[in-house]
């Protein structure tokens, strides 16, 4: 289950969770038993797998069930009910295979057919000397039920995360970035259970070496300027893919400290020098 003190990062669920292969963007249903993850092997494309808490041990992981190539970064609502992911499926009517943000809905009978996000979040892509436009991953949603994302947006600003709200419909409209973001590199946005902390992967200058990890703070006035996670949550490597259990206790982020290929790793959430209850 999800339980741990360490004050220090330890890989999660070592040989069955984080394996020899690439690990990243987990997310966990209410009660803790079940989650999805990203995994990539070595040449090939991302995959959205799934596992569940049997008998004290986390089962072999699987493909999820609506799953296809290059689907990746999925987020689960508190309810349970909605998963949010990023694909490089085709939208409908559409030739454009750029990420976008799709989600399915639980019913009595298991996972609906992916639909893509509704509203003015998903755009097509383009390339623009080396970067590519209209790329949306890393979906979350707050509390209240913003929708936090990033995307690369242009050659002159890079990466950022940006929000929208949904609409009296569900759909989810203008899109507008946070104030936070800077000329480097924001994304993969994830917000404790409670709202009160942001935590994003950004190379902003001035880290510990590769992508870092940085936390800023709900204020009455938005988001705090972030700061950078204390080592060793940030090492000379490259952390990314920040998520919180379902209770707010425990902290996962993806590095690849290890050797080179990217594993999950969990720590206590005070090791963020916070508490998030």
């Amino acid at each position: 289950m999800l339980t741990t003190d360490a004050p220090t990062p330890t890989v999660f669920a070592p040989g069955v969770i984080s394996s020899p292969e690439r690990e990243y963007g987990i997310t966990f249903s209410p009660d803790g038993r079940e989650a999805f993850f990203t995994r990539r092997s070595r040449r090939g494309p991302a995959r959205l797998m799934t596992t569940r808490w049997e008998e004290g041990a986390w089962s072999e992981p699987t493909l999820a069930p609506f799953a296809v190539e290059r689907d990746e970064a999925p987020f689960m609502t508190s309810t349970g009910d909605t998963l949010f992911f990023s694909s490089r499926r085709p939208l409908v009517g559409s030739f454009d295979q750029s990420e976008n943000i799709w989600f399915v809905e639980r019913g009595p009978e298991g996972w609906s057919e992916p639909r893509p996000l509704a509203g003015t979040v998903n755009r097509p892509g383009d390339e623009i000397d080396d970067f590519t436009v209209g790329t949306e991953l890393g979906p979350t949603v707050t509390p209240e039920g913003a929708l936090l994302y990033w995307t690369r947006t242009s050659p002159d600003w890079g990466s950022d995360i940006y929000v929208a709200e949904p609409d009296e419909n569900g759909a989810y409209t203008d899109p507008r970035p946070l104030r936070l973001n800077s000329p480097g590199e924001e994304r993969n946005p994830a917000v404790s259970p409670d709202g009160e902390i942001l935590v994003f992967q950004g190379y902003r200058g001035g880290g510990f070496g590769d992508d870092d990890l940085y936390v800023a703070r709900r204020t009455d006035f938005g988001w705090s300027d972030p700061g950078l996670l204390p080592p060793p949550i940030n090492s000379p490597d490259a952390e990314g893919n920040p998520a919180f259990s379902p209770d707010g206790r425990l902290f996962f982020f993806s590095s690849d400290r290890g050797g080179g290929y990217t594993d999950i790793y969990v720590v206590a959430v005070e090791a963020l020098g916070g508490s998030t209850q």
